[in-house]
């Protein structure tokens, strides 16, 4: 159920990771790919609760048709409304979603 968001974040790690060329880049990269590590686990896990697996399949559904706002939107609502459960790689989404909004 939850496959098109692991799909939808390894794609937006990568097109981050590349574009990650200064020094200071490449080591938030190394984090994120932490962060995203510790999600994509409890995702297999189904550790994830179905209040946070709906907004996560919703800001993916947003970052595949390029919806940075509304994308930005619902990380800013799990920040507010979830942040005990997300806070461990809630910090590299965010960073993801605003860097892929850079590259355009």
């Amino acid at each position: 159920e939850l496959q098109p968001v692991l799909a939808s974040l390894a794609g937006l790690f990568r097109t981050c990771a590349a574009a990650a060329t200064a020094p200071a880049k490449r080591k938030e990269s190394e984090d994120n790919n932490k962060r995203l590590a510790h999600l994509f686990w409890k995702l297999n896990e189904g550790d994830i609760s179905a209040s946070v697996s709906t907004k996560l399949l919703q800001l993916c559904a947003a970052l595949d048709t390029g919806d940075y706002n509304t994308a930005t939107h619902i990380q800013v609502g799990l920040t507010t409304s979830d942040w005990d459960e997300c806070s461990h790689w809630l910090t590299a989404l965010k960073r993801l979603v605003k860097t892929r909004q850079t590259l355009g």
